[in-house]
């Protein structure tokens, strides 16, 4: 009995998304392990939808309860994973209405302090995407709110939210930053 009370407590600790953990780029590799892997494919597959891009040698995972919609301003982030090379990177996909946004350029305020921002897409290279999409979950567990340089609200219901952060909280798992 003891041994499947440490079972079960052992499965819904690893299932778990940490909200609260600090991450550090510094350093920062995009590789993957066997083990973070085994329990993506294993755990946290089942909650994305997959895009296999054979030709390239990678897949693409997009969060199955995300917002989609083509008129509302949406920024969709993927796991892509390279498996040939061990390695995962984010993907950030704005979708139609925020086509003409070059750079994409995120205003941010924090609701408690009363500070504000802008974060800005520099470089759409992974190191790029990596850290915008770092400083908008940074955001997103400080409640910061979102919008666009017009003031259009983005990232701002608990859907959106949440996809975007159990995303990141992925791939920080995936590349054992979590």
């Amino acid at each position: 009995m003891r041994k499947l009370w440490i079972a079960v407590f052992s499965a819904l600790v690893g299932c778990s998304v940490n909200a609260d953990k600090k991450v550090s780029l510094e350093n920062f590799e995009f590789k993957t392990g066997d083990d973070t892997e085994l329990f993506f494919k294993n755990v946290r597959q089942s909650y994305y939808d997959l895009e296999e891009n054979k030709a390239a040698n990678f897949n693409l995972f997009r969060f199955k309860d995300r917002i989609q919609s083509d008129t509302l301003p949406i920024l969709y982030l993927a796991i892509v994973i390279n498996f040939l090379q061990d390695e995962a990177y984010l993907f950030l996909e704005p979708n139609d209405s925020l086509a003409t946004q070059d750079p994409l350029v995120i205003k941010w305020q924090d609701p408690e302090n009363k500070t504000n921002g802008f974060h800005e897409l520099g470089s759409p290279n992974r190191e790029g995407m990596l850290r915008f999409a770092d400083k908008l979950y940074q955001g997103i567990k400080a409640n910061h709110q979102f919008s666009l340089p017009n003031d259009l609200p983005i990232l701002a219901t608990k859907t959106e939210r949440e996809a975007f952060r159990i995303t990141m909280a992925d791939y920080y798992r995936l590349t054992r930053l979590e």
